[in-house]
């Protein structure tokens, strides 16, 4: 046999096992990879859809290749990578994720262009090789427009379809079809504060690159503006401090705690206890290279908080607002508390530590900082909670 026809049989025997396997427990394809698929037109297997495998040179998918290689967008999916590896590999106080959870965190990560579904899918139907098709009804799936290039803000589009999965998937503890539904509030604070970040994500060829300011719709920038000057902390004249309760509610502010959290370098750049990277490195670095140094500042911030989130959730206390994200993190990272405190006392003002917070007015800044890292002092050492002045303050976690 020539070599030409050797290698055409190991190519049609490859072809063979793709197309006939008719297991759908096992996974599609590697945990940490992703796939692009399309609907069948007019086809479906009961409530399933049936969608064909896209190739990434497809022109229907660009530029969803490059954007998922070299902007944002490819620390968000590297970011549910971690995720699902943390549900994978993960044993919290001898747990570990339910056997559901961890199968689908062994599934690659799916995007199908041309359905649209809120926040995420569930279950899909593939061709096989030779007629019928295969179903997979639990495989989670993420929605996206079937014309990505038409989208102006598609890294911001992409990150925050990213960002909504990845923070249901964690506040589930993987359990998509099962789980309990999270907190609206923090999922869309999570959704809007990586949708901020992929916005001034710095692209291009050049060493300062370009922050995407202008790029999308007038709401999406105006999100991003009310975001990086605090402005969901104030009342609709742009000046009054919002009540306490209020603040908690509102996912623009969970937005910004958890935008200003990413941004600290304080937070980032700081590597957790060797420990708590065992789930996403184990055995695989050699002794005395930092796991923080190889996932770099973002994904290292994004393995903690999502991490620690997870735990919380694998503990059976899952955060109901921006304050349980911010004490569990605290928590789980000691060294930290007091910065992650103080983020949040500054950027509310104090309203939920202190009756009315502080004042908001430019001329008054000196004196209102002082205050507040006096407040974030005062919580730090026990003398007050971030929950001082609220009607009904959270139950005590055991």
């Amino acid at each position: 046999m020539s070599r030409h026809s050797t290698r055409m049989a190991a190519c049609l025997a490859v072809l063979a096992w793709a197309g006939c396997r008719t297991d759908p427990d096992k996974p599609l394809g590697p945990a940490d990879s992703y796939m692009l698929f399309a609907p069948v037109a007019g086809k479906m297997d009961g409530a399933l859809p049936v969608v064909r495998r896209l190739d990434i040179k497809d022109e229907a998918v660009q530029p969803l290749p490059w954007l998922l290689e070299s902007t944002f967008a490819f620390e968000m999916v590297r970011t549910v990578y971690l995720a699902k590896q943390f549900v994978r590999e993960a044993t919290v106080d001898g747990q570990r994720f339910s056997v559901a959870a961890r199968r689908d965190a062994a599934e690659p990560t799916c995007l199908v262009l041309g359905i649209e579904r809120s926040p995420y899918g569930l279950g899909l139907a593939l061709p096989k090789m030779f007629g019928g098709v295969q179903p997979h009804p639990g495989l989670p799936w993420i929605g996206l427009p079937a014309n990505p290039s038409a989208d102006k803000a598609l890294v911001q589009t992409l990150s925050g379809r990213l960002a909504t999965f990845v923070a249901h998937f964690v506040a589930t503890g993987g359990a998509l079809s099962a789980g309990a539904a999270p907190p609206p509030v923090l999922v869309e604070g999570y959704r809007i504060a990586m949708e901020v970040i992929a916005r001034e994500w710095r692209v291009g060829s050049s060493p300062a690159g370009v922050v995407q300011v202008y790029e999308g719709s007038s709401a999406q920038r105006e999100i991003f503006a009310n975001v990086r000057e605090n402005r969901y902390v104030l009342e609709q004249d742009g000046a009054t401090l919002r009540q306490g309760r209020d603040l908690l509610a509102d996912p623009g502010v969970a937005a910004t705690v958890i935008y200003r959290m990413a941004q600290s370098h304080a937070l980032a750049g700081r590597a957790a206890p060797a420990a708590f990277y065992a789930p996403f490195a184990p055995n695989r670095l050699p002794p005395g290279v930092s796991p923080a140094a190889v996932l770099g500042t973002i994904r290292n911030f994004q393995a903690k908080f999502l991490g620690t989130w997870a735990t919380a959730v694998l503990r059976g206390q899952a955060p109901r607002d921006v304050i349980d994200l911010v004490e569990i993190y605290g928590a789980a990272f000691p060294a930290e508390r007091a910065e992650v405190t103080r983020i949040f006392v500054v950027t509310t003002f104090g309203a939920t530590v202190k009756e009315g917070g502080v004042s908001t007015r430019p001329k008054d800044t000196t004196r209102s900082l002082a205050e507040l890292t006096a407040l974030t002092g005062e919580v730090v050492a026990g003398k007050r909670s971030l929950r001082q002045v609220l009607a009904a303050p959270s139950p005590k976690r055991e």
